[in-house]
C-alpha cells in the first residue's frame, strides 16, 4: 500500500476517514450520473467563485472535499479501493460490537458468580442450614430424654415406681 507524501518524500499524516458517499448524500452503489448530479447540485452552493456566505475558508474546504469524493467515486479502480476500505471499516466495527457482546456477557457472568459467592458466605448453604436443624432435633430430643429420665428417677424415690409392689397398692398422687 501506497502513502500519499510530500515533494520531500515524508509521509503525509493520515486524514481522518471521509465517507465519500456521505459527503455528497448518496446511497452505496450509486451510479456515475449520480454522483455527477449530487456533486453538481452540492458544490454550486460553496463553489469558491459563487459563494458569498460567511465562512468562505468552510466553503473551500467543503468544495474541495465534494471535489475528492467525486474524483474517488468516478474512477472505478479508487472506488473498488475505498469501498473495500470501508468494507473492512464495517467488518472491524461488526468484530469490535461481537467481541463487546461476549465482553459483556462474561461480565455479567462473573458479577452472578461474584453475588453467589457472597451470599453463600453470609448465608448459611442448605445443607448447612440442614446439619444445624439436624443438631437442634437430637439437643431437643436428648433434653427430653433427660427430662423422662428424671421423671423416672422421682418417681422411683417416691416408691411410685417400685417394681415389688402391686399397681394397685400404689399411693394417689
Amino acid at each position: 500500500s501506497h502513502r500519499a507524501s510530500t515533494p520531500q518524500g515524508t509521509p503525509m499524516p493520515s486524514a481522518p476517514f471521509e465517507d465519500y458517499y456521505e459527503v455528497l448524500g448518496l446511497q452505496r452503489g450509486a451510479s456515475k450520473a449520480e454522483v455527477s448530479r449530487a456533486y453538481r447540485k452540492l458544490s454550486l452552493e460553496v463553489h469558491p467563485d459563487r459563494y458569498k456566505g460567511p465562512d468562505p475558508d468552510g466553503a473551500v474546504a467543503r468544495f474541495l472535499k465534494l471535489t475528492q469524493a467525486k474524483e474517488v467515486l468516478e474512477d472505478d479502480k479508487a472506488r473498488a479501493a475505498f469501498d473495500a476500505v470501508v468494507d473492512a471499516k464495517a467488518a472491524h466495527r461488526a468484530r469490535q460490537e461481537a467481541q463487546e457482546g461476549g465482553r459483556r456477557k462474561m461480565r455479567e457472568e462473573l458479577e452472578a458468580r461474584e453475588a453467589a459467592a457472597k451470599a453463600a458466605k453470609f448465608a448459611p448453604s442448605a445443607a448447612a442450614a440442614a446439619a444445624k436443624e439436624e443438631r437442634e432435633r437430637e439437643s431437643a430430643e436428648a433434653a427430653a430424654r433427660a427430662e423422662l429420665q428424671r421423671e423416672i428417677e422421682r418417681l422411683r424415690r417416691t416408691g411410685r415406681l417400685d417394681p415389688t409392689r402391686p399397681a394397685a397398692a400404689a399411693p394417689a398422687a
